[in-house]
């Protein structure tokens, strides 16, 4: 059977956003401009608005990207898990990798403010649902070996949810950084978030 050929439009655009993904992971959103992707791509600007109206609906298509990636990844991963400290390890030690690779990409001031920019909003709610969904299944995970007194794995998995962005919010809204945040910040808010699926799941165990 013959392979079906990547459409040139979409295969220039998918470039774009793997350029662009370097770019802001390595100086961050806010000292990326348009003129540096278009001039790592070799296009023109014109080329590139094209494309992405933008530089924050580039970001947000380098997001949804990226979001995708790790949530297929963690998908298939957490399936192969027999056991849900198994699958808790691989949720977690991917999370911690995504973070130490990526915390440059996260503009806070972007992001606490996501209602002003509907697509970062709708992505991040995408990711919401991703990370509910994960957590669900690895509670399921410990319902199905009979480790984990569960009534309603949803319900659970939400409210887990509402503890790990806690814990992020809290952190955001007290730090002080004229500079951005730092990778110290980053690494202090996933350990906090780490310790805290660590306890709540320790609570389901029968």
């Amino acid at each position: 059977m013959a392979t079906a050929e990547i459409d040139p439009q979409d295969k220039k655009r998918q470039q774009i956003i793997e350029i662009a993904l370097k770019r802001f992971a390595h100086f961050g959103l806010g000292k990326t401009t348009m003129n540096d992707i278009a001039a790592d791509l070799n296009f023109s600007k014109a080329l590139l608005y094209y494309y992405f109206p933008d530089k924050i609906s580039l970001y947000a298509a380098v997001l949804e990207n990226l979001f995708l990636e790790i949530g297929t990844f963690l998908d298939k991963e957490i399936a192969k898990a027999n056991k849900p400290e198994q699958a808790l390890k691989t949720y977690i030690d991917a999370r911690q990798n995504f973070i130490e690779r990526y915390f440059l990409l996260f503009d806070f001031n972007k992001i606490t403010n996501l209602d002003k920019h509907e697509p970062l909003k709708r992505i991040f709610d995408q990711a919401d649902s991703s990370e509910i969904k994960h957590l669900k299944h690895i509670i399921q995970i410990g319902i199905d070996t009979g480790e984990y007194l569960v009534k309603d794995a949803q319900y659970t998995a939400e409210l887990l949810y509402d503890a790990i962005r806690g814990i992020r919010i809290l952190y955001i809204n007290e730090v002080k950084t004229p500079f951005g945040m730092s990778k110290d910040f980053f690494d202090t808010v996933s350990n906090r978030q780490k310790e805290i699926v660590y306890i709540f799941l320790k609570g389901l165990t029968k």
